[in-house]
């Protein structure tokens, strides 16, 4: 089991480079750390605006950074919230300026969930959610699959009419789907407290895993929660007169990851039941199950093993992914020996219960009988496995909270064939505390080496970088630190990917002052840009000036002998000294008599001057800005 385990990575490591600091010598430092944004003197969200395009981008705010970070990867997040007027899927660079940013309107204010990049068919796409989630939590939509161009190439929905929630896609190597449903359906829910007996009007939120057939849209796959868990098996509480009904469904399972392993099997995160949940791929039977109250593991870390609540992002890991820090147990016959990742939220909205007093990363080791083996179902069925298979957690830890400590006690397994135990946790500095959203990503380095863990904090907008000693590599902020907790500024799920993006729209150019400014929306081979001028649109151009990429949006000095040059435009040159495709600028008209009519007058803050007609040029109306 172990050795196929370690054919089984996760899918969100799949695209990862391993490349070394070495690698990126045309790197920027971010930013150095500005403690003004963090307090909120520029709002819960600072933005840089652009002049030469409609979009803004967050002021990120690298609290600390080490150039183990410089690992030639991007960013991959979906910022949202009150705060966040224009919504979207969004690609950083590694010093933290955006490379990519869309709007998607759509009706309900198009706040996209969970970019990554996903291999189809031996293609790297981009995937992202779009839907309705204005049901608070969860949403009705479907998949977007996005090319190198940054076309929508393919929409995924799910099976049989339903629609795919929010909170996951995963796409397997057999070119399927996985992703979760939400759906109403009729229950009692008078055991989980409605002091009501109008069971003609419950309801509860079901919740189904599908995988299914991207090309034919056909189902391969399902497993309904309502078949196989008990709704009292929940921590959430039914508490209002109006829950429960099917105008408002309660929601007592709130799945929120799924992955399919190499046996073919279904790992699951159930929030609401604190639990992480090992599905039969063929007949959907609960292999086991891990943490809430159905917990079948013994905890050999002093009960932090279990004590995770309202969890996001449950993943199984190959035992021999940290060959520098861990080792696994000698190998058994019917024996598993996995490590699992996950984000432990520790706090469900604004009820800190149960759970630590703050959010963590996690990395769990997971002893346990294997499927299908003979041996495996003895020690299912009752049998022991040696006490020299086990080992106990050596780190001393501060007692359990009360209500932890009795949790615990309630659901901790009796069968030592079944042992959990933490191997790390990763914690913020600041105690970032989520109260829902969040992810763990490993981010694999050279071999030999242990992978770095990347977590981001949902609700927060927060994303960290360890070491896989838990110590911080890099932790950056792309809201204000006063935002924490409200709502204002969040990302589901936050990543870092390799990324190649070739967009087939041209590089937009504007003029202000002496300087022409230029930006590429979702361009990330560009390593300078060139100026050019010429006497006419149709003559020949020549280079004046060359300049480095700085920022989504970059600024290139005209040098002073070419002042009155009237037409310019910018050409994009990669790392290997070539143009790159689509590279060419609109061309810029510059207009001495606008300018100062402007300068005299106040005028307007964009002024549009059309080229000749029968030019051969198709840019239309062309920017120049104000000078300030």
């Amino acid at each position: 089991m172990k050795l196929a385990r370690l054919l089984l990575w996760p899918l969100a490591t799949l695209c990862l480079a391993t490349t070394s600091p070495d690698d990126h010598d045309d790197f920027q430092r971010p930013p150095p750390y500005d403690a003004k944004l963090d307090k909120g003197s520029h709002g819960y969200y600072p933005v840089h605006p652009f002049i030469t395009s409609p979009l803004t981008a967050p002021q990120t705010n690298f609290v600390q950074w080490s150039p183990d970070c410089n690992d030639g990867l991007h960013y991959f997040i979906t910022p949202k919230g009150w705060s966040v007027s224009k919504p979207g899927p969004m690609i950083l660079a590694g010093d933290g300026s955006m490379v990519w940013s869309e709007h998607f309107a759509n009706g309900f204010g198009g706040q996209a969930y969970d970019l990554k990049v996903q291999k189809y068919q031996g293609e790297e796409f981009l995937t992202f959610w779009l839907g309705d989630d204005t049901v608070r939590g969860h949403g009705a939509g479907q998949y977007y699959m996005l090319n190198a161009s940054y076309d929508i190439v393919h929409t995924i929905s799910a099976a049989n009419g339903k629609f795919a929630d929010l909170h996951e896609l995963i796409i397997t190597p057999e070119a399927t789907a996985l992703m979760i449903v939400f759906e109403v359906i009729p229950a009692d829910v008078r055991p989980l407290g409605r002091k009501f007996n109008d069971v003609w009007n419950q309801a509860i939120w079901n919740c189904l895993i599908q995988e299914v057939n991207i090309e034919t849209g056909e189902l391969v796959f399902e497993w309904r929660g309502s078949e196989h868990v008990n709704i009292t098996q929940t921590y959430m509480k039914l508490d209002s007169l109006a829950e429960g009904t099917q105008e408002n469904p309660f929601d007592p399972y709130h799945l929120n990851s799924v992955e399919k392993d190499e046996l073919g099997n279904y790992l699951i995160s159930a929030r609401n039941p604190h639990a992480i949940i090992y599905i039969d791929g063929k007949t959907g039977v609960i292999i086991w199950t891990l943490g809430g109250k159905n917990n079948l593991f013994m905890d050999l870390s002093d009960g932090y093993a279990l004590n995770f609540a309202w969890q996001h992002d449950a993943r199984f890991v190959s035992p021999y992914a940290f060959p520098e820090t861990y080792t696994p147990p000698p190998e058994k016959e019917g024996v598993s020996v996995t490590l699992l990742t996950m984000f432990d939220n520790a706090a469900v909205d604004w009820d800190y219960f149960y759970g630590m007093p703050y959010s963590r990363g996690l990395l769990l080791e997971l002893t346990y009988p294997t499927p299908d083996s003979n041996v495996g179902k003895e020690l299912a069925a009752g049998g022991r496995i040696t006490e020299d298979s086990i080992v106990q957690s050596g780190e001393p830890r501060e007692p359990l909270s009360k209500q932890d400590a009795e949790k615990v006690a309630s659901i901790n397994g009796t069968r030592v064939s079944y042992a959990v135990r933490v191997i790390h946790d990763f914690t913020n500095p600041n105690h970032v505390r989520s109260g829902t959203q969040g992810s763990v990503q490993l981010l694999p380095q050279a071999q030999g080496r242990d992978p770095k863990l990347f977590v981001g904090y949902g609700l927060n907008a927060v994303m960290t970088e360890y070491s896989s000693n838990g110590s911080v590599l890099c932790d950056v902020h792309f809201g204000a630190k006063t935002s924490w907790e409200r709502g204002d500024v969040q990302s589901y799920r936050a990543y870092k990917f390799a990324w190649v993006g070739r967009p087939r729209t041209a590089p937009v150019a504007a003029v202000k002052g002496d300087e022409v400014l230029v930006s590429w929306n979702g361009a990330t081979e560009v390593h300078s840009w060139l100026l050019q001028t010429a006497d006419s649109p149709e003559s020949d151009w020549t280079v004046v000036e060359r300049e480095p990429r700085r920022d989504f949006e970059t600024a290139v000095r005209l040098p002073r002998q070419h002042r009155a040059a009237r037409y310019l435009r910018i050409l994009a040159i990669d790392r290997d000294g070539q143009p790159c495709e689509y590279g060419v600028s609109n061309i810029v008209v510059r207009n001495r008599f606008a300018t100062f009519a402007r300068q005299r007058l106040g005028g307007s803050s964009v002024s549009a001057i059309q080229l000749e007609e029968g030019s051969g040029i198709a840019y239309g109306w062309i920017r120049e800005a104000p000078i300030n």
